[in-house]
C-alpha cells in the first residue's frame, strides 16, 4: 500500500488542481471559492512522495435552508482521475470530519457532481432533494451526513 501524508496548505496551493480536475474550462482567477481565505477556512493536501493527489477545502456554512450555523461546507474536493479510486478522497474526507467534530461541527455538506453521488454515499453522504444544475459546472445533487 502507498504511504500518503495530509497536511494543512493554503487557498492558492488547492487552485490548480482545483482547475485540472473540476473546472479545466474556467480561468484559474475563477477558483477562488468565496470563504477560501477567512481564517478558519480548512484546506487539505494529500501527498504522496511530494506529489500532491487531492485536495478539499472546508468551511463553516448552514445547510441551505436551515440557520444550521455549525455545519461544515466540503467544496473545491479534487482527486487526480489517475489516483481516483484509491482511497485518496474518502482519506481527505475523514479528516475534514475529524475537524468538523473537533471544532464543534454536526453535519458536513456539499454539492456533490452527481457523478461523485455514489462516493459520497460510501462515506455515509445522503441526498437531500433532488438532483439540481449548477450553470456551466453541471448536474449536482446537495447532499450531507452528520459528523
Amino acid at each position: 500500500m502507498t504511504t500518503y501524508g495530509i497536511r494543512r496548505i493554503s487557498a492558492s496551493e488547492t487552485r490548480p488542481l482545483r482547475h485540472f480536475v473540476l473546472r479545466p474550462h474556467q480561468r484559474p482567477e475563477d477558483l477562488v471559492y468565496p470563504g477560501d481565505d477567512a481564517p478558519d477556512t480548512l484546506h487539505l493536501d494529500l501527498s504522496v512522495e511530494g506529489e500532491q493527489r487531492a485536495v478539499a477545502s472546508m468551511f463553516r456554512e448552514p445547510l441551505p435552508g436551515t440557520p444550521d450555523a455549525s455545519a461544515y461546507r466540503l467544496r473545491g474536493m479534487a482527486v487526480l482521475p489517475e489516483h481516483q479510486g484509491l482511497g485518496y478522497g474518502a482519506a481527505l474526507v475523514h479528516a475534514c470530519i475529524e475537524h468538523a467534530r473537533q471544532h464543534g461541527g454536526t453535519r458536513l455538506w456539499c454539492n456533490a457532481r452527481t457523478t461523485a453521488a455514489g462516493f459520497y454515499r460510501k462515506l455515509g453522504f445522503e441526498a437531500d432533494g433532488a438532483e439540481f444544475e449548477l450553470p456551466g459546472i453541471g448536474p449536482h445533487y446537495l447532499m450531507s451526513r452528520p459528523v
